[in-house]
């Protein structure tokens, strides 16, 4: 008797759940602001980092990606999330980009963060930036508190919706 080939064993595909997965409204409003409103979904297009240019063409070479928004309506209150699956090479020149840029990094378990903090023309500008695997969350805000809890909010969410690849 001849032994069967065995399957190669497949990686499941990264799931990236909608944006009031990744963050409840309440959530939202506990961190923001009670009148906070979720403002829907946009293109990645949109999507930036101030001062590294690294984001966007990371973003550009991305397989999957989900970019939200949530505000108070009629005013300057907002802050918006980003899940993407990006390339090793792309998170490598990003990663790069972040620490040039000033950014600061921390490592905890298999997930590495960037954060920094700076005066805008109206307030407080903030980017956290998580990647793990080739998975990357970020969180333009107007605080660390606020895009720290965003990003880690968002991570809970994905590690649900994908149990079997190890975020």
């Amino acid at each position: 008797m001849t032994p069967s080939p065995t399957a190669e064993a497949t990686a499941e595909p990264l799931t990236i759940p909608d944006c009031e997965t990744l963050l409840p409204l309440a959530d939202a409003q506990a961190l923001f602001s009670a009148n906070t409103e979720f403002f829907g979904e946009f293109a990645a297009v949109q999507f930036g980092v101030d001062g590294v240019p690294e984001a966007a063409t990371a973003l550009a070479g991305a397989s999957l990606w989900r970019f939200c928004g949530w505000g108070v309506p009629s005013s300057d209150g907002a802050f918006t999330l980003l899940v993407a699956e990006i390339a090793p090479d792309d998170r490598a020149a990003l990663e790069a980009a972040l620490t040039g840029a000033g950014f600061g990094a921390v490592t905890m378990g298999t997930v590495t963060g960037y954060d920094a903090e700076r005066e805008g023309e109206v307030s407080t500008l903030a980017d956290t930036l998580l990647f793990t695997g080739e998975v990357m969350i970020v969180c333009n805000g107007t605080s660390l508190d606020l895009t720290g809890a965003v990003t880690g909010s968002a991570l809970d969410a994905l590690r649900t919706a994908n149990p079997t690849l190890g975020l």
